[in-house]
């Protein structure tokens, strides 16, 4: 028998091809301390290995809606949305992973409106590298959405703001600010941008970290070779979400720092800074950025950070071998 005080939360996961994974964010999901959860999966295409496998759970709480044909990660994620029966809405992605606690700390700061929106820090784990917590700060009260979220202040990296396995909203501001059908990319940034300036929404982020983001090393990858012209396509399509100086930095430290061409690259530079000139705002620090970008291409960045690596465990198992190769400590007799 359902809880009567505990709304019923539908958790929505999106996936294709990728069984082991979605299993396990299944798994969080209906291991949560919060009593009231189902899950929907929406298969995004032909995957009968992905299905044969989440119905082979038997589980109650889960319902699989299997699409005939692929419609992308944001239209998946409307249509489970749309098929949920809770009144609350909980995003994850398949490769990710909620802690026990996670709905229960995000529904404790929940306010009865129409469209509340509540969101939380991340554990990013990467292969091969220490946790770190994400975004580094939470939003300010009175500040600009799209500077929280692109604005690279002094130097600093972009924050880039929540990320759409922290996504914990009411199914009606869901369904008043739906996923953007089409979008190759940016499709968590896209909607927290729009829901933010929705004017009925009401937002809180829980000051921990409540699910682990799961992060595969992404430079470089030939599918991605023009990902910064989808990047600064998106830009422009909702330039009328961002302050100037935010249009700026996301050219800077999104578009340009994405871009690992190499032939006709100045072209490509000096075509992203004079939309920072008309239509941004440009200081000598974003120079600076673009300059940096210019030279450190993302595959060089790469090799860099493993080069790092690899000098970082020699130097460290040669101290270990000084260590262990040195001679005991002599007692003293008194």
């Amino acid at each position: 028998m359902r809880d009567a005080e505990l709304p019923l939360i539908t958790a929505v996961i999106p996936t294709r091809g990728r069984a082991e994974l979605v299993v396990r964010a299944v798994r969080s999901a209906l291991c949560q301390t919060y009593a009231e959860v189902e899950v929907v999966v929406v298969v995004d295409g032909p995957d009968e290995s992905t299905v044969h496998t989440l119905r082979a759970l038997d589980e109650p709480r889960l319902l699989v809606i299997a699409l005939a044909k692929n419609v992308g990660g944001s239209e998946a994620r409307n249509i489970g949305i749309r098929a949920a029966r809770g009144s609350w809405i909980a995003l994850l992605d398949d490769d990710d992973e909620w802690l026990p606690e996670k709905l229960s700390k995000q529904m404790a700061n929940s306010v009865k409106a129409r469209h509340c929106l509540v969101t939380c820090l991340r554990i990013e784990r990467r292969p091969g590298q220490a946790d770190m917590i994400a975004p580094r700060r939470l939003l300010r009260a009175g500040e600009d959405v799209s500077e929280y979220m692109f604005y690279a202040k002094e130097g600093s990296k972009i924050i880039c703001g929540p990320q759409t396995s922290g996504f914990l909203a009411t199914k009606e501001l869901f369904l008043n600010v739906p996923f953007s059908n089409g979008l190759k990319c940016h499709q968590d940034w896209d909607w927290y941008l729009r829901a933010m300036h929705d004017s009925e929404t009401v937002s809180f982020m829980v000051d921990e970290p409540l699910y682990i983001m799961n992060v595969e090393p992404a430079w470089p990858r030939m599918t991605e070779a023009a990902r910064w012209e989808i990047s600064l396509d998106w830009v422009d399509s909702r330039k009328h979400l961002f302050t100037k100086r935010a249009y700026t930095s996301f050219l800077i430290n999104d578009c340009m720092y994405r871009c690992e061409i190499t032939r006709g690259r100045l072209r490509v530079f000096q075509k992203l800074l004079e939309a920072c000139r008309t239509m941004g705002d440009l200081h000598a620090d974003d120079l600076l950025a673009a300059v940096k970008w210019y030279f450190f291409r993302p595959s060089l960045r790469v090799a860099l950070r493993g080069l790092t690596r690899c000098i970082r465990a020699v130097t460290s198992a040669g101290d270990m071998n000084r260590t262990q190769g040195q001679p005991a400590p002599r007692e003293v007799e008194g």
